[in-house]
């Protein structure tokens, strides 16, 4: 008797299914083997528990997933809503304010990207401006986008714990747990098989091993260990590729909040030369008021 592969812990709760219908038909059909169907479909409550969780958990992400998505939509409309009248605002020159406090050398488009990235960091700074500002539909824009931000942060709050619960359901969780069990299980059911195969001499070689669909020896050939490498580099491959991604919207994130505040200050400094300029000219136009015989002028 060869033995049986123990099941990976990367193994979906799907295919763990698939795994115990195949050996429940074959013990619940075989004439030697219906007594071992029982013990083994005293496993199935615990299988059907674990794919109603992660059913449940499948859509609160995908509801999230949602949630960030249209949030996000309302948040591009709402920039090109401000976009639109502070550049009216500032007479369509992009480089005066209002236009250039909101998006400085940024294209409304390229802040679009990526979904709720650097986008939603920028437009939080935008709330105290456009609420003071002069422009009563600009004040409007900032009560607005304010609530949205609020929702935002809540759309990626709950999207980050979907994720997560899905994670720790497959690593650490029920379907770790759910695997080992099975796992456990097998091992008994194939120690049974073996005794009834050696019982029963016209079963033949390889029949205990044929109730499992991962039937195989696991004594570890090259070949096997060359589909694990390749498994192991597709899995790494996969997960630096998310790495770069979250890098990259991190990194867009600093940036475009380095950028609104650069703006912001650019403005400040620019409000400040014009009063300071004009306080100037007011002086100016005191001491020549008050020089001798300016009244006779």
């Amino acid at each position: 008797m060869a033995g049986i592969q123990t099941l990976p812990l990367r193994f979906s709760t799907p295919t763990v299914a698939e795994e115990f219908f195949f050996t429940r038909g074959r013990l619940r059909r075989h004439r030697h083997t219906k007594a071992l169907a029982t013990d083994f479909e005293a496993f199935r409550p615990k299988l059907d528990a674990a794919l109603a969780e992660e059913l449940l958990l499948l859509a609160d992400r995908h509801e999230a997933d949602a949630g960030v998505e249209f949030i996000d939509e309302e948040l591009d409309a709402l920039l090109d809503a401000i976009a639109t009248v502070s550049l009216i605002e500032a007479k369509h020159d992009r480089g005066a304010m209002p236009y250039a406090r909101y998006f400085a050398s940024q294209r409304p488009s390229e802040m679009k990207r990526p979904i709720l990235g650097g986008q939603l960091e920028t437009m939080r700074s935008w709330v105290p401006s456009l609420k003071s500002s002069s422009n009563a539909l600009l004040q409007q824009y900032g009560a607005d986008l304010e609530a949205k931000v609020g929702e935002a942060d809540n759309c990626t709050e709950a999207q980050a714990a979907a994720a997560q619960k899905l994670t720790d359901f497959r690593t650490i969780g029920t379907r770790r747990q759910l695997i080992d069990e099975f796992n456990a299980l097998r091992k008994y059911i194939h120690g049974k098989l073996g005794e009834l195969q050696h019982k029963h001499q016209d079963l033949g070689n390889g029949w205990a091993d044929s109730f499992f669909r991962q039937g195989s020896s696991e004594r570890v050939t090259l070949k096997e260990i060359d589909r694990r490498i390749g498994a192991a580099e597709m899995e790494l491959a996969t997960l630096k590729k998310q790495r770069e991604h979250l890098a990259g919207q991190e990194e867009a994130a600093l940036k475009a909040k380095a950028e609104a505040e650069r703006a912001q200050k650019l403005a400040e400094l620019q409000a400040a030369k014009k009063a300071a300029a004009e306080l100037a000219a007011r002086m100016a136009e005191l001491e020549a008021s008050l020089e001798p015989g300016a009244q006779e002028k």
